[in-house]
């Protein structure tokens, strides 16, 4: 490390020594000791008051103010250290107060002179967010009375509760009182209340009041009329931008951005202006860099391990985090990235430290990734990670359901091997996003090119036809990690090179087919097969292969073995949820097939293809797939297992029961199997692939049509034999229920293509017409067909409510 000499002449001797000693912290914790704090909170305990003293030097000077909760509900919805509002602030004096002012950095001019930027800033509104007394003026030093700002629900607790954040499985939004601060029964923390010389760090205990409480809150809260929450501010000095060079977003990038109005450019432009989410890198030696050897850091990436981390999630998450430190490799850097213990005197809300915390739910819920960024640059200047509990539970549910059909000495990978293999990639997943990259969801089809993709485990047959669990989940990051952190962390001395340099490289990654696409295009309308959530294979034809044989053997042999000796067994209702459901994913992405259109993130003269259209041989193929998928014999449920799965005991409740349906204390295979056909066919006949259906064949003669679409469907659901099995009798029921009700919620879609409507009305006719001439000696047949003539005759009569026509729920499980 080089320490420039104007900075060495400054620095007291032990300060000086401080800082070499410290290469590893980050840029906020390189500072010289005795240096005054940049701002201190006072608190009056006699009076409930934070008195804030700010030195003249910080007054009319931008700031960062970021807002984080220190305690949470235990839902999901408010969870301990989720990061909250941040912005940049100032503190201007108007008479007898001090105002702080938080700018507009959303509208900028940077390229534009003076009266451009000040046209652009008039244009749109500043926030004025706090107004805070004076007490005195003393010394070059204000002390104003800022109760206001820190006994203020500024996270914005209260919002949350009234939006709905669920209370012990009790909407908050459902007959809840709007809750308040009562602050009188709020006050700031001084142990957690803390000055350093480029952060002040105030802790405030806040106690929400309402008279109207939710049902069911009281299980998560000692009284439910009143909460009291921890938040967490943060004022932090803005980086010296001095030797930082943002980096221009691009689309193609992968990265998250710091994106404004760019009110300067000209008539040829688009007004869209950004630069990439990153942490500063700087080599100690460029010359050595520009050699091409690998060179340490000026001051490397540190993450904490939140104390409360047990085993052993602490090596899981330490092992999995550093897989990071070789990907920086990749882009010249040597020791660039680690994952440390977290100081016994430090406390995880201090904005110096970027922590892994481990976060308790008593139900499902996402771990995320927050970071702090500085708007004007991007910079990223420290990371909040919420690592949630819940997660292995599921982990475990999905390996013990594989233990009856792995024979008498059980998988082949033991389930706390199994569960830790899922928190490494997943650590390395959040991290990812804290060093500013997004999902990438087409990553598991070029070989798991990425810890950026949402992993289903991938569990295949062994040579015994038993489940081979020792591939679930990748070991380490892949190649686009590595293009990624390439694309974003490369060091250049100076814009020229950075140009020449990430269009060469960008150039390699696109030859190498090294792809990236986000969360937008992964949801299940989306037109590419290969960019599917939870979805694990080369392509989704195989995946569908894969899964569906797992899934049948994992079926064959379910019993009791999927739970522990003396266990309830009811948890067999959760454990037979992935089982039956094992496919789910893989079926999601093969109906991406059926009107589908590979894209790319193409810009003109970058050599990618823009868009291609999926071969029709393809999406006729996906279609007979998914329609075997819900045929009668596929949706049936041994009677064997039925007859194991009894309601819950005592003490147990729903959150434990995933598949649930009609009957009260009977195991509902009917919902279960009608929930998957309503899926598939769901996911068949979405609105914007049936539109897609349309389009195409309208340039190709040879394209799979809508028509011929609906009429596959009606082959083999309405116009299926009726099996001889009353289990598969009744299932075929319910496929044919749920392709009338998607068909009719399609016909009446006012949003929907003219075309596609046609289509649709034209299938229930088809329908209708087949009922009309339908005579059976089933009774429950015949009181099938006699509904359903019912709700076609209200539809044609313009009399459908889509909401009053029975359907089946589609079965949700917790993210795997």
């Amino acid at each position: 490390m080089t320490i420039p000499p104007s900075i060495v002449r400054r620095l007291p001797r032990r300060a000086l020594a401080l800082m070499l000693a410290t290469q590893c912290a980050s840029p906020l914790m390189l500072q010289a000791q005795g240096e005054p704090p940049f701002l201190r909170v006072r608190i009056d305990e006699a009076r409930n008051r934070a008195l804030l003293e700010i030195p003249a030097s910080q007054m009319n000077r931008d700031f960062l103010h970021q807002v984080s909760l220190s305690t949470g509900l235990g839902n999901g919805a408010l969870d301990r250290a989720q990061s909250g509002p941040d912005g940049i602030v100032r503190l201007e004096r108007r008479g007898n107060r001090v105002l702080m002012v938080r700018d507009n950095f959303g509208v900028r001019a940077p390229r534009g002179d003076a009266a451009n930027q000040r046209a652009a800033t008039e244009a749109y509104p500043r926030s004025i967010v706090g107004s805070l007394p004076i007490e005195k003026d003393t010394a070059g030093v204000l002390t104003v009375d800022a109760t206001s700002l820190f006994l203020a629900d500024a996270y914005g607790v209260a919002d949350v509760l009234r939006a709905g954040g669920s209370v012990g499985g009790t909407a908050a939004g459902a007959g809840v009182g709007a809750y308040r601060v009562d602050a009188s029964r709020s006050y700031i923390d001084g142990t957690r209340t803390k000055a350093f010389p480029r952060n002040s760090e105030v802790h405030a205990v806040l106690t929400f009041v309402t008279d109207q409480p939710s049902r069911g809150r009281g299980i998560m809260a000692p009284d439910a009329r009143a909460l009291t929450f921890e938040e967490h501010h943060s004022l932090v000095m803005l980086p010296d931008t001095t030797g930082y060079r943002p980096r221009d977003y691009d689309p193609r990038f992968g990265y998250g951005s710091v994106s404004f109005f760019d009110l300067s450019q000209g008539l040829d432009g688009n007004y869209r202006g950004g630069f990439i989410n990153r942490w500063r890198l700087v080599p100690k030696d460029p010359a050595a860099y520009a050699r091409g050897e690998l060179v340490e850091p000026v001051t490397p990436i540190t993450y904490y391990l939140d104390p409360a981390i047990p085993a052993p999630y602490r090596e899981a998450f330490r092992e999995g985090g550093n897989w990071w430190a070789k990907v920086y490799e990749a882009a010249g850097f040597k020791n660039a990235f680690r994952v440390l213990d977290l100081p016994p005197d430090a406390d995880p809300r201090d904005v110096r430290y970027s922590v892994l915390n481990w976060v308790h739910r008593t139900g499902t819920g996402p771990s995320y990734a927050g970071s702090l960024e500085d708007p004007r640059t991007g910079e990223i200047i420290r990371a909040m990670i919420a690592m949630d509990t819940w997660r292995s539970l599921v982990d475990y549910n999905i390996w013990a359901g594989t233990v009856p059909a792995s024979g008498a000495n059980g998988p082949n990978v033991d389930a706390e091997t199994f569960a830790m293999a899922r928190r490494r990639q997943h650590t390395a997943h959040e991290i990812g996003h804290s060093l500013g990259l997004q999902h990438n969801y087409i990553a598991s089809t070029q070989n798991r090119a990425s810890v950026m993709e949402y992993p289903a485990p991938y569990i295949t047959l062994d040579a015994n036809g038993r489940p081979d669990l020792r591939n679930a989940y990748r070991n380490g990051p892949g190649a686009w990690d590595t293009l990624a952190i390439r694309l974003g962390y490369t060091w250049y001395p100076d814009a020229n090179a950075e140009r020449t340099g990430l269009a060469s490289m960008m150039r390699e990654g696109i030859a190498k087919n090294v792809r990236y696409i986000n969360d937008r295009y992964a949801n299940a309308n989306g037109s590419n097969p290969l960019v599917t959530r939870w979805e694990e294979g080369t392509t989704p034809f195989e995946g569908v292969q894969r899964t569906a044989a797992v899934r049948r053997v994992l079926i064959d042999n379910f019993d009791e073995r999927a739970i522990k000796p003396g266990e309830p067994m009811h948890l067999l209702n959760m454990r037979f949820a992935h089982v039956y459901l094992h496919h789910r994913y893989s079926l999601e992405a093969l109906s991406k097939y059926i009107g589908g259109m590979d894209f790319t993130f193409a810009l003109r003269g970058d050599t990618q293809a823009p868009t291609t259209i999926t071969p029709a041989a393809d999406q006729r193929k996906a279609l007979g797939m998914l329609l075997d998928a819900i045929a009668p014999k596929e949706l049936t449920v041994p009677e064997k297992v039925q007859r194991l799965i009894p309601p819950p005991p005592p003490g147990f409740n729903t959150d434990q029961t995933w598949i649930s349906g009609s009957g009260d204390t009977m195991f509902d295979a009917i919902t279960l199997g009608g929930g998957l056909a309503t899926e598939v066919i769901g996911y068949i006949l979405d609105r914007d692939r049936a539109a897609r259906l349309v389009h195409t064949a309208a340039t190709d003669a040879k394209a799979l049509t809508l028509t011929e679409v609906t009429d596959a469907i009606l082959q083999r659901t309405w116009g299926a034999t009726l099996p001889a099995n009353p289990s598969e009798r009744a299932l075929l029921r319910a496929s044919q229920r749920a392709a009338l009700d998607i068909l009719l919620d399609l016909g009446g879609d006012a949003r929907a293509l003219p075309d596609v409507r046609a289509a649709a009305v034209q299938a229930l006719k088809l329908i209708e017409a087949r009922l009309t001439k339908t005579f059976t000696a089933d009774d429950a047949q015949r009181a099938h067909i006699a509904a359903a003539r019912v709700d076609l005759e209200r539809f044609f009569d313009g009399d459908d409510v889509p909401a009053k026509r029975p359907r089946y729920p589609v079965i949700t499980l917790p993210w795997p």
